[in-house]
This record gives structure tokens, C-alpha cells and sequence, in this order.
């Protein structure tokens, strides 16, 4: 079996991958509620609200990444583990700015820099990154059967 990642690290992992779903369906859901409403401004606060524990957790993440050695990869292509550490990182850089970015185009600093285009079409890149990523998961799952998938699972008593 392929070696895991340490409890901190896996928990770090789930807990940004929950919210970061929370983050889509909310940034992409508050349109469907009138301007002014009480369900879009719910739907905001908790938007503001994720993505500043997102950028607490990308933190303690990266932190914790940079202190604590990742386990190897399995046996693959040079290809292959370049794109899989290029995609690790964008996702680290994703998990990092695009929170920060929702900071400052909530600020008038952000309405004057004309931020929230750019928060927008971040978070439509930051999705094509966890599909490629969760792609990736399933691949080695499903495909290469190589246990991957394993090291990132919470452990099994």
C-alpha cells in the first residue's frame, strides 16, 4: 500500500475541499435571489465567511506542506508527476489568492481595481483545477489501481 499523508494534513485537505464546494455553491447560487433579499445576503455572509476560513486553513495548509514532507508518489511517467505536482501547486496557489482576491473586491479598493471579474473568472479555473483533480483521484483508483487514492482517506479503524 501506497504511504499516507499524516492526520493533519488529510483533515487540512477535507476541511478546505468541503468548503470550497460550500464557496461554489454559494458564490454561484446568490444570482438565483433578488438584490436586497434576506436569502442572498445569507448566501453572501456565508460566502465571506468560508472564504476567510479558506484562507485561514490555505495558511495552516501550506504551513503544514512545507514543514511535513508529502508521502512519495507511486511508480508513474515523468509527465505524469509533473502535471501532478503543477496541479498541486496551482491548487495551493487557487486555495491561497482567490480568497484574498474576495477580500479586497468586497472593499472599495476592489470595486475601483474591478477585482470581482477577475474573483469570477478565478473561481471558474479554480473548478476546472478540482475536476482535473478529482479526475486524477479516480484514475488512480479506478484505472491504475495503484492505492493513490488511500493515502488522502480518512483511516479506517
Amino acid at each position: 500500500m501506497t504511504e499516507r499523508y499524516d492526520r493533519v494534513a488529510r483533515t487540512l485537505h477535507w476541511l478546505v475541499a468541503a468548503l470550497v464546494l460550500v464557496q461554489f455553491a454559494t458564490g454561484w447560487s446568490w444570482g438565483f435571489f433578488e438584490r436586497g433579499s434576506e436569502g442572498r445576503f445569507y448566501l453572501f455572509r456565508l460566502h465571506l465567511f468560508c472564504g476567510y476560513t479558506v484562507l485561514a486553513l490555505a495558511v495552516l495548509r501550506i504551513s503544514w506542506r512545507l514543514t511535513h514532507k508529502a508521502p512519495p508518489l507511486p511508480d508513474m511517467s515523468r509527465p505524469l508527476a509533473i502535471a501532478a505536482h503543477a496541479t498541486h501547486g496551482l491548487l495551493y496557489l487557487a486555495i491561497l489568492v482567490q480568497p484574498i482576491l474576495g477580500a479586497v473586491t468586497v472593499t472599495a479598493l476592489g470595486k475601483q481595481l474591478g477585482t470581482g471579474r477577475v474573483h469570477v473568472v478565478l473561481a471558474f479555473v479554480l473548478a476546472g483545477l478540482v475536476a482535473l483533480h478529482v479526475a486524477a483521484a479516480l484514475w488512480h483508483q479506478f484505472v491504475r489501481r495503484d492505492g493513490l487514492v488511500l493515502r488522502m482517506l480518512p483511516a479506517r479503524r
